[in-house]
């Protein structure tokens, strides 16, 4: 649900009204951010750090975090990452706040069995190297639920029809000619085709042309090219296509590929929802007041948590995200 774009995107505009000064809010030390009212502190944060830590060692080792990337070490990679995904977190809870959202007896009694599996997971050990209680895991659990059904209302209360015509994928073959075979040639190979002969015998022997079958989406080539190529009848060959450095004869072999289009249609609307989640957190982003304790945020490291018992706050998320 949360595309790493979106969450870049976010981020940006969250960090822009971080450093913008609005009014005169300040964060405790052990206070790494708030969106409103709505504060992270640094025990909280703690909990989604170590899940973190849990899953890459648990598959690597701790040597994962040394591990050097074009941009920085495997473990800054992973720090800016989880920053963008409290920032995320938080802004969702306060949508969800804000629309009014509360969880039923059923997702409070999930909540709660959540959080005692995670301090159970989490010991004596854990908790008195972390400061994480088990309220501020329920809390935590609660605002990942609340998260969750703000995403849900937000993409499925947004306007989204997409047609069959829209989303409509056809079975096309395409020979694709270079501008230097010349446009006599093209002319020439597409009145061939026409004419019913087979492009593997008509385009024999010549470089600049590859011919290929494919399952064409609507929304995936040039205007040109779908213009054409989405008007054609079952077996019918189009006119020579001139686009860019390259001309296109294009044969429908089949107009309307069932499956494909009702998979193609379910992506786009999908895409279109996630757009309209999209416009909804940048206009919270844009409205709420954050402010971010970047001192907290530069104090630790992942070595800190070696040792300490491997928990995973998602391993108990199942029965939030239904």
């Amino acid at each position: 649900m949360r595309k790493r774009a979106l969450c870049l995107l976010l981020t940006l505009c969250l960090l822009l009204t971080a450093c913008g000064g609005k009014g005169d809010l300040s964060l405790r030390e052990d206070e790494l951010l708030a969106v409103g009212d709505i504060i992270c502190t640094w025990p909280e944060a703690q909990i989604y750090i170590m899940s973190q830590y849990t899953k890459y060692t648990s598959s690597y080792g701790t040597g994962i975090w040394n591990v050097q990337l074009a941009d920085g070490t495997f473990e800054t990679y992973i720090r800016d990452g989880l920053l963008d995904y409290l920032e995320l977190l938080f802004l969702a809870d306060y949508g969800a706040r804000q629309a009014g959202v509360t969880l039923s007896n059923a997702e409070q009694s999930s909540v709660n069995h959540a959080a005692e599996a995670f301090m159970q997971e989490l010991g004596d050990e854990g908790r008195a190297a972390t400061g994480i209680t088990r309220d501020l895991v329920e809390e935590a659990y609660a605002r990942y639920a609340r998260a969750q059904i703000f995403y849900r209302q937000t993409m499925v209360d947004g306007n989204v029809e997409v047609s069959d015509e829209e989303a409509r994928v056809m079975s096309v073959q395409v020979v694709e000619i270079e501008h230097r075979v010349g446009y006599a040639e093209a002319l020439r190979i597409r009145n061939e085709l026409e004419d019913g002969k087979q492009a593997g015998e008509v385009t024999r022997g010549i470089e600049g042309i590859t011919v290929r079958k494919e399952n064409a989406a609507r929304g995936t080539h040039p205007e040109e090219w779908e213009t054409v190529a989405f008007a054609l009848k079952e077996g019918r060959w189009s006119p020579v296509i001139s686009i860019d450095t390259t001309y296109y004869v294009i044969q429908c072999l089949s107009p309307y590929l069932l499956e494909e289009t009702a998979r193609h249609k379910a992506e786009m609307e999908r895409s279109l929802r996630e757009e309209n989640l999209d416009r909804v957190l940048k206009g919270l982003a844009d409205s709420v007041q954050l402010i971010y304790n970047p001192a907290r945020w530069e104090k630790w490291s992942m070595q800190q948590y070696e040792g300490l018992p491997p928990v995973n706050f998602y391993d108990h998320t199942g029965e939030l995200v239904k």
